[in-house]
């Protein structure tokens, strides 16, 4: 899994006059927050300078400024050796986070309740479908990705100015974890609280919307917790505890 670098969207040198002159670490940093954001990063993966900068077709230094910026936003954490990997997290931590998501991206559902038109309902129905399409097929890393979108697709519908940093923020740190809630043997995923909240905005029902996408959140959270109560797949925690969360 250590392979699935940030690799994600550029791969070699020919990338590089994809970086506008005076932009490289901004574009650099959306390209390492995305990666995280997707799970396309994982908890414990250390972060190789060189291999980022030629697999993003940029010079270090750039990829070295980005890599700060997350490490002062608690994304990544600086090693005494002083380089950079994906944090894993104590049950505690990860636990108020999910705490935390269904407070703040409840609100941003709802909000989006409000703004409901038939162009949201198709995109989000399109999304799905994908979704549910990568959950047949087992493809693990299309199943993260294509449910960030469905997700940040649904909260930017919303309109809202201050929740959408804040969620950003969210996702950047519990993120990287989102790969071991689709291991646990008795919670598979599937996409039926997404299909509750298509059905609470095609009935024009905001706070049915918040319901589904709140449950949607918490079974996130109990699948990613019971896998990672199993050892083979302890990876993205730090503590043998289980904290209550349900």
């Amino acid at each position: 899994m250590s392979k699935r670098t940030t690799s994600s969207k550029g791969s070699s040198g020919t990338n590089r006059a994809k970086f506008p002159r005076g932009k490289l670490q901004d574009q650099v940093l959306d390209q390492l927050s995305k990666g995280l954001m997707v799970g396309a990063l994982i908890p414990g993966q250390v972060m190789s300078l060189r291999k980022l900068a030629s697999s993003l077709g940029t010079s270090p230094m750039p990829v070295r400024g980005a890599l700060s910026q997350l490490v002062a936003a608690g994304a990544l954490e600086e090693l005494p050796n002083r380089s950079v990997r994906v944090p894993r997290l104590s049950r505690r931590r990860l636990t108020e986070l999910f705490q935390v998501r269904e407070v703040i991206e409840g609100m941003a559902a709802r909000a989006a309740g409000g703004f409901v038109t038939p162009d949201l309902i198709k995109r989000l129905e399109k999304i799905n479908g994908d979704l549910i399409e990568a959950i047949a097929k087992r493809d693990i890393l299309t199943c993260l990705a294509t449910n960030q979108k469905f997700h940040f697709t649904l909260y930017q519908a919303g309109q809202t100015e201050v929740l959408m940093p804040l969620i950003e923020s969210l996702w950047l740190q519990c993120g990287p974890t989102m790969y071991f809630s689709l291991l646990s043997p008795s919670m598979p995923w599937d996409a039926s609280a997404h299909t509750e909240i298509l059905a609470a905005l095609r009935a024009g029902k905001a706070n049915l919307v918040q319901r589904a996408l709140a449950r949607d959140v918490r079974t996130t959270a109990r699948n990613l917790l019971n896998g990672a109560s199993d050892r083979r797949l302890s990876g993205p925690l730090t503590a043998p505890q289980m904290d209550a969360y349900f």
